[in-house]
């Protein structure tokens, strides 16, 4: 059973410090220890994933260590922009670390056990999470729902840059992985084959490197080279298929292979239709990676990265910087589309529609929908998109409008916060439901964090 907190007090042995920037750094854990103290009904609702869906030992006895233990390192994880094992380095060294992590004279715990932690832990459960933080905050008078800023911002995905031949090479070195794998602890189930990897790397190296030619010759060898890639791959593709017909069903890497052979498939398919059909691809029924292929092309148009590969964040936000709603959105939905729902959210928490209600020109649907919502609305501050009659004009540039203009400039600020500090750089999480949580912690850790301060 795992327990949710310890009920022993921990010996203080934190040495006292007289560098004020040590003190700012260790008042503000302290502020956050405070607040979770404060708030139980969080640390239950993560209690309950952990418990539940946490491996525990199989002979009955008590988990080393508890859910609020595990809370606070990931907390100190997301707080401080560390991995894994930088975050179990750094609290085992530090003991004020170890004192805000709750864990006395126990030793800290292995990566691999916080890894395993944050994957339990439902992306519905972060939502729940952060929900219950803003009632406190708007309870505590900390926040107010006078103002609502919001915006999207795209969050990438670990995943190199997609090509046909790289994708193709991804997955033959996988499937042949794989295969090895299983001739090794399964030998008589398995034939004689060979894989010819370096050949075939060869082959997608030439392509990435003369993919660019403007040569008819060379444009007539790479698609030669294809044709060979394409083959290897289809080979591999049916040694695969064999073997799955001859392996154990409950074996772990038949289930592996089960993952990667549709994936490969639609690789191998996507090749055919853009390299010798001729044809383009929508980019909906495009895969980019075999590793997180639940990732999207992201056109924006940005000066210095104009496509991007992974997922869109809806954040909002209050005048005093606080995140009261976020979402990670399996598949891109226009901006416009958000305003009701975000509007509905606000309501919900805080009982009444927002004073001032700001955001870009992306989130721009007609006029009408701007009259509507200003019945309600004191100041909606959402430019026009096209050209603008005189009326339109004289509201864009009235003083109201431009001073809800320059707060909404403000969420760019807390955007690149969560980016710089907060691991929402680019998601180093494998799979959608852990990117998901990701998002859900970065904005509970920055919530915490911007309470504590104030």
């Amino acid at each position: 059973m795992r327990l949710l907190r310890n009920g022993q007090a921990e010996m203080d042995f934190v040495r006292p410090t007289t560098l004020r920037v040590v003190e700012e750094y260790r008042r503000k854990y302290e502020e956050i220890g405070r607040i979770l103290d404060e708030n139980p009904k969080i640390l239950m609702a993560l209690h309950r994933d952990l418990a539940g869906r946490l491996s525990e030992s199989r002979n009955g006895r008590k988990s080393t260590y508890t859910s609020e233990q595990v809370l606070r390192s990931l907390i100190v994880m997301f707080v401080e922009d560390l991995s894994y094992r930088d975050a179990v380095v750094q609290i085992e060294n530090s003991e004020f670390l170890r004192k805000f992590v709750r864990l006395g004279v126990q030793p800290m715990m292995d990566f691999t056990f916080l890894s395993r932690a944050f994957g339990v832990i439902r992306e519905e459960t972060w939502e729940k999470v952060n929900r219950l933080l803003a009632e406190y905050a708007k309870q505590e008078k900390k926040i107010s729902g006078e103002k609502l800023r919001i915006d999207t911002t795209a969050y990438e995905t670990n995943i190199h840059y997609p090509t046909d031949s790289s994708l193709l090479w991804d997955g033959f070195r996988t499937l042949a992985r794989l295969l090895r794998q299983i001739k090794r602890e399964h030998p008589r189930l398995s034939g004689r084959y060979r894989f010819h990897d370096k050949k075939v790397k060869k082959s997608m190296l030439f392509v990435a490197r003369n993919g660019k030619s403007q040569k008819k010759s060379v444009k007539r060898r790479i698609k030669t080279t294809y044709g060979k890639l394409v083959e290897q791959v289809e080979r591999v593709l049916g040694i695969a298929r064999e073997v799955c017909g001859l392996v154990p069903w409950d074996d772990p890497t038949r289930t592996e292979l089960l993952h990667f052979i549709p994936l490969v498939e639609r690789v191998v398919e996507q090749t055919i239709r853009r390299v010798f059909e001729e044809e383009k691809v929508p980019a909906k029924e495009k895969i980019y990676s075999l590793f997180e292929e639940h990732t999207e092309l992201l056109i924006r148009g940005k000066a210095r990265k104009e496509i991007e590969f992974g997922h869109m964040v809806l954040i909002g936000q209050t005048k005093e910087k606080f995140i009261t709603q976020y979402e990670a959105m399996p598949e891109r939905i226009a901006d416009k589309a958000w305003v009701d729902s975000v509007l509905a959210s606000h309501k919900g928490l805080f009982g009444k529609p927002p004073k001032v209600f700001t955001t870009d020109k992306g989130f721009y649907e007609s006029m009408k929908k701007i009259a509507r919502l200003e019945k309600v609305i004191e100041t909606v501050s959402i430019c026009k998109k096209g050209r603008r009659n005189r009326t339109e004009e004289e509201r864009e540039h009235g003083v109201a409008f431009q001073a809800a203009q320059r707060f909404r400039a403000g969420v760019e600020g807390t955007i690149s916060v969560l980016k710089r500090v907060f691991k929402m750089f680019r998601c180093l999480f494998k799979g959608f439901k852990n990117y998901a949580s990701s998002v859900g912690c970065a904005v509970f850790s920055h919530n915490l964090v911007l309470l504590a301060r104030t």
